[in-house]
C-alpha cells in the first residue's frame, strides 16, 4: 500500500501530480484513495492540499487542471497516496519544514521509531540539525530495521534520499526510483508498494516528473518546410535554413534519396544549420514525401513548420 513521491526543479508541484496520474492511470492496487499533497512555495510557505477519495484526479482535476498555480508552480514538492480512508490528519505522512524541506514515503512512515518520535517527524528534525537528508534517511532507516516504511527526504536545497527499512526490503514488491538533481537539473524520488505491475512503475513516475519539470523537447523557435525544396547530398542529414527561418535544403546522407519517389524520415535531433554552422536541433520529425531530389508532401501538407531548440 502506498506510494510516495518528491520532486525539485520547475514546476515539480506539477510534476509529482501528473507522476501520480501516470501511476493511477496504468496500475492498479493500493492507489485511487487518498493523496496528501505539501508544496514548499516560492514565498517561504507551506501549502497543502488533500482528500481521502479518488486519488489525484478528485484533488486536482486531470492532469492537474484545476490545481491552483502557487502549487503547481512550486519548486520543491511531494505526496503520499494509496487506498481511501486513512487516518486524519493526513498531513501527518507529509511533513514539512519551510525552512528545510519535507519527507514523505511509502508504507507507514508515520509509525513511532526506538527514539519515540514518527519517522517521517524524526527525519525532518534530524535535517532541521544540520543532516543532509541523505544522513538523515539513512540513519533513522538503519536504527528501525523492522519497522514497515520506507522514507523519502527533500531538502530546500534540493538535495534528496529515499531508502526502506529491512523490514520492507524483504517484500517482493517494492519499487524504487531516484534521481538527482545533478543527473538532470531535476530530481525525483519514488517509493512504492502494493501496486501493480511494480516493476516498471517508479521508473515511469520519475520520468513523468522529470518531463513536466524538463521536458526534452521544448522548443524555442520554429523552422517552415514548403514543397519543393530540393534535397542535397551531404555527410549526414541536416536542414539548411535562411535568415528568416524557413528551410532552404535538405542534406541527405543516403543518395538513393535523391533520385526517385521516396517517404523520407530525416532522424532524430536533425541539426539545423544556418550559413554552414550549427544553431539548433529539430524536434519533431515529420514524415516526408520526396520525389526527383525534391520535397512533395510534409505530413501531407504543402507547408509546415516544426519546433526547433538552439544550440
Amino acid at each position: 500500500m502506498t506510494i510516495g513521491i518528491a520532486a525539485q526543479g520547475p514546476e515539480a508541484g506539477l510534476a509529482v501530480v501528473r507522476a501520480l496520474a501516470a501511476v493511477e492511470a496504468v496500475g492498479r492496487g493500493a492507489i485511487g484513495g487518498f493523496v496528501s499533497f505539501v508544496a514548499l512555495t516560492e514565498d517561504g510557505g507551506i501549502e497543502r492540499a488533500s482528500t481521502q477519495r479518488g486519488g489525484i484526479a478528485a484533488l486536482f482535476g486531470k492532469g492537474g487542471a484545476t490545481m491552483p498555480s502557487a502549487l503547481a508552480g512550486a519548486s520543491i514538492a511531494g505526496l503520499m497516496a494509496s487506498g481511501p480512508d486513512r487516518p486524519e490528519p493526513l498531513s501527518q505522512f507529509t511533513p514539512a519544514d519551510a525552512r528545510v524541506g519535507l519527507v514523505t514515503g511509502h508504507r507507514m512512515p508515520n509509525t513511532i521509531g526506538v527514539n519515540g518520535v514518527n519517522l517521517n517527524d524524526e527525519v525532518l528534525d534530524l535535517m532541521r540539525h544540520g543532516l543532509s537528508p541523505e544522513q538523515a534517511v539513512a540513519e533513522v532507516v538503519a536504527a528501525n530495521p523492522e519497522v514497515d516504511a520506507g522514507i523519502i527526504a527533500l531538502g530546500r536545497d534540493g538535495t534528496m534520499a529515499a531508502a526502506n527499512t529491512a523490514h520492507v526490503e524483504r517484500r517482493g514488491d517494492a519499487g524504487h526510483a531516484l534521481i538527482r538533481r545533478s543527473e538532470r537539473g531535476a530530481g525525483v524520488a519514488v517509493l512504492h508498494n502494493a501496486i501493480h505491475p511494480h516493476r516498471p512503475l517508479a521508473a515511469l513516475a520519475a520520468e513523468v516528473a522529470i518531463d513536466v519539470m524538463l521536458p526534452e523537447d521544448r522548443p524555442n523557435g520554429w523552422i517552415t518546410f514548403a514543397e519543393g525544396v530540393s534535397l542535397a547530398p551531404g555527410p549526414s542529414n541536416a536542414i539548411d535554413i535562411g535568415a528568416n527561418g524557413t528551410v532552404e535544403r535538405i542534406v541527405i546522407r543516403n543518395r538513393k534519396f535523391l533520385e526517385g519517389r521516396w517517404s523520407l524520415g530525416i532522424g532524430y535531433e536533425t541539426p539545423v544549420m544556418r550559413e554552414a554552422k550549427p544553431v539548433a536541433v529539430v524536434l519533431y520529425e515529420p514524415y516526408m514525401v520526396v520525389d526527383g531530389g525534391r520535397l512533395c508532401t510534409i505530413d501531407g501538407q504543402s507547408q509546415l513548420s516544426v519546433p526547433i531548440r538552439s544550440r
